[in-house]
């Protein structure tokens, strides 16, 4: 086995008990079910998963057949290409002098605001997007091979989230939400070493939604030198719990487990039965990297809802609760917004 995989499974255990030792970090209980359960619909097995989700905002499943696999394959790729020279992967940026907005190579491109009411650029945060499944207008690198384990992995979580959304309600014949062939996001994501000791900026990505419908996560895969570390105390995924509202750690480095989120328009169409999850990602203390991917899964452009939701206060909605919104006009908003304007770095 290679060297590195051995170290994140002897790494498991270890990283839990410092977690659990530091009082200024609360772990959360993150609720882990298995697949043999979930495809065999276990009641009990469905209703901690369903649980998970409202309550929480995030839960997982281990077990999937073929997932640790691509998983490894994908973050061994993914590696290989953040190390290619900045002016290689710069090639596969978006141009979005031609209306290009985001597939392809991304660095530093998203701003989210913080509690004091700045708002902070994610500049240790190096992203590569594609469809899934793979589309004429994905970008692929031609010094290496990232589409197939790209497409490979994402495919795997893509049937794994419609699967879920199907047993909690979010998508079938009960639902008002049809995905109607709706391609994927996928989002490799690399956070770079800090080189910054100061304390000014202590998250990798700032707090915020996805603000899609449903979001499938790998678990965080941490290097140091080149050689595997396990996740530092500090670092990682954090959630705010909807029923207790606060931060907590999620504490998921099993090469076994995909991750869960609910997006804000999964929020919208279910008027707030389901609540979208809160989440950021806590930088690592010295030169450590972190990579992981995730899948974002988009109503139809043209699908309208009329939602009760808190979310019609947000001015992304263009009305009050009870109007009319379509995901077009709420997923163009919310680019506007997030996304880095040549003005947000001068």
């Amino acid at each position: 086995m290679n060297p590195w995989i051995k170290m994140l499974f002897s790494a498991t255990v270890a990283t839990l008990v410092v977690c659990e030792g530091n009082a200024s970090i609360e772990v959360l209980d993150l609720d882990i079910v298995s697949y043999e359960d979930f495809i065999n619909e276990d009641r009990t097995a469905l209703d901690a998963l369903q649980h998970a989700l409202y309550e929480k905002g995030i839960v997982g499943i281990k077990g999937i057949p073929g997932y640790k696999e691509k998983v490894l394959k994908f973050i061994e790729t993914a590696r290989a290409f953040s190390a290619l020279p900045e002016e290689v992967k710069e090639s596969y940026a978006p141009n979005r002098a031609l209306g290009e907005t985001f597939l392809g190579y991304e660095k530093g491109k998203e701003k989210f605001k913080r509690p004091d009411g700045r708002w902070v650029i994610d500049d240790l945060k190096v992203s590569y997007y594609g469809f899934v499944p793979d589309s004429a207008f994905n970008k692929w690198p031609k010094e290496m091979d990232l589409r197939t384990p790209f497409q490979d992995i994402g495919k795997l979580m893509s049937e794994m989230g419609e699967a879920v959304m199907q047993k909690i309600g979010l998508i079938g014949p009960k639902a008002v939400t049809s995905l109607d062939g709706a391609p994927r996001l996928g989002r490799m994501l690399y956070y770079r070493k800090s080189e910054d000791s100061s304390k000014d900026n202590p998250y990798w990505c700032g707090s915020h939604f996805d603000h899609g419908l449903f979001t499938a996560l790998l678990p965080a895969f941490y290097f140091a030198q080149g050689e595997a570390v396990p996740e530092p105390e500090e670092a990682g995924l954090f959630v705010k719990t909807t029923s207790e509202g606060i931060f907590k750690k999620v504490v998921a480095n099993d090469p076994e487990v995909l991750l869960f989120q609910v997006g804000e328009f999964g929020q919208l169409v279910t008027h707030d039965a389901i609540r979208a999850t809160e989440h950021r990602v806590h930088k690592a203390e010295g030169r450590v990297e972190r990579f992981t991917m995730a899948l974002f899964t988009d109503a139809p452009m043209d699908m309208e809802v009329r939602s009760t939701s808190v979310l019609t206060a947000d001015s992304r909605y263009g009305g009050k609760a009870g109007d009319p919104c379509t995901y077009r006009h709420w997923n163009g908003e919310s680019f506007k917004r997030y996304l880095v304007k040549d003005d947000d770095v001068k």
